[in-house]
């Protein structure tokens, strides 16, 4: 794995990336990027998913570490979570994810609009994150606001992946140090 050693790491986390459609344009509009390593846990079958040598290797290397996954019932599929439970919480306790930004990069099938009080799901987003966040913070990461592609579900599907895809890069250029700027994203 040590030809993954980038500026980012992209945790992909989608149970069924070969019927996805958000989720697929998004990695693949970051996949060429020189200096972006993505690891698909649900393709990565060997103990090096849950190894933590090679995991501090990786991540102690990177300038960000972003955790990309379609909403699934207000969260992350489950394979995330058992990363995070068996990697994370031991990396957390290292200097290999201090200082460092830390990116939630989800989509939802619903709009945006469903996604607040009193919408159907009741709840903010940011608000369903908190976890994350807090995961975060006492890591000593650098929580950033999460990124989010809405309404896959809906009648402007295509409309809003063209649109994320362009913010997706924008915001992976920005860590890896490219000529981005905050405006842009």
């Amino acid at each position: 794995m040590d030809r993954d050693l980038k500026k980012v790491v992209v945790l992909l986390a989608h149970p069924n990336m070969k019927d996805s459609r958000a989720n697929k344009e998004l990695l693949n509009a970051i996949r060429d990027m020189g200096e972006v390593a993505v690891f698909n846990l649900y393709e990565m079958q060997s103990e090096d998913v849950f190894n933590i040598e090679v995991w501090n290797r990786v991540v102690s290397h990177a300038k960000a570490v972003v955790l990309q996954f379609p909403f699934h019932w207000m969260s992350a599929p489950s394979l995330l979570k058992k990363w995070q439970d068996e990697i994370f919480i031991q990396l957390a306790k290292t200097p290999a994810v201090a200082g460092k930004p830390l990116l939630v990069a989800t989509t939802t099938g619903s709009d945006f609009d469903s996604y607040r009080s009193g919408g159907r799901n009741c709840f903010t987003v940011d608000e369903l994150l908190r976890p994350y966040q807090v995961s975060a913070i006492h890591s000593g990461m650098l929580w950033q606001t999460p990124f989010v592609v809405y309404g896959i579900g809906s009648s402007k599907t295509e409309k809003n992946i063209a649109e994320g895809v362009d913010l997706y890069k924008k915001r992976i250029a920005a860590f890896i140090g490219e000529d981005q700027t905050e405006d842009s994203w």
